[in-house]
């Protein structure tokens, strides 16, 4: 990640990037009390300007915003990568927010019925002491039944010691639920022996950074692009 502390560093940094290469960007940071990243008009406005007349793929950590300003969003950024919560105590204890687990579906589901499966990528975290196994696969259920192009699926990186089970559960069921499982970059150290079973088992469709020995392994397809983007923009990225 690059720091920039205002709209017009922003668009020094993309243009900086994009004269070096690179052709995805994407723009996190920390989230408001309401849970969402504060993107400004004037950030979205350079943004703007700055893909005007260059083919390049943005995405954004948005969180649950307003829906006027993920409209606006929307109107510059091709994606969305969207948490879902697996609980109700991981909003609350996890996010420190007084929401609710229906508010980031309702808002999955507006984003896909109005723009298209393909402008939102749902992330769910699995494995957090926060939640159970039931709602783990009761919340792939919900998100599947939205949204079936792609989850992102992301272990609790604090867990010193990964029930296996459990997260073999959890991937099974999204092989059914979804077109595509991809296994993203948040993820405990010692994961290896777990995310050998998951690749094994064919519980995995995209792999962040796996590790040499798997990737030649399996032969797997090198994309050097963020883990949620649309199979249509794979050409920029692909070496």
């Amino acid at each position: 990640m690059v720091l920039s502390n205002s709209p017009r560093e922003l668009g020094d940094v993309l243009l900086y990037y994009y004269e070096r290469g690179a052709r995805g960007f994407l723009v996190s940071g920390g989230f408001s009390r309401e849970g969402y990243l504060p993107i400004s008009r004037e950030h979205v406005g350079v943004l703007r300007e700055f893909r005007r007349g260059r083919y390049v793929y943005l995405s954004i950590h948005l969180g649950l915003a307003p829906r006027e300003l993920v409209d606006e969003v929307l109107e510059v950024f091709d994606l969305v990568d969207y948490e879902v919560p697996p609980s109700p105590e991981f909003v609350r204890y996890g996010r420190g927010l007084s929401r609710s687990v229906d508010e980031y579906l309702e808002l999955l589901d507006y984003v896909t019925r109005e723009y298209g499966e393909d402008r939102i990528a749902p992330h769910v975290v699995l494995g957090s002491p926060l939640a159970t196994l039931s709602q783990e696969l009761e919340i792939l259920e919900k998100v599947g039944s939205i949204n079936r192009r792609l989850v992102v699926a992301l272990l609790h990186a604090n867990a010193e010691d990964l029930e296996t089970s459990r997260v073999l559960a959890n991937f099974q069921i999204s092989r059914r639920l979804f077109n595509e499982v991809s296994l993203g970059c948040m993820r405990p150290r010692k994961s290896a022996e777990v995310v050998g079973k998951l690749v094994e088992y064919g519980c995995i469709s995209r792999i962040v950074n796996p590790s040499r020995r798997l990737a030649e392994a399996y032969g797997m397809r090198v994309v050097s692009s963020c883990c949620s983007i649309s199979k249509r923009a794979f050409e920029l990225f692909e070496k």
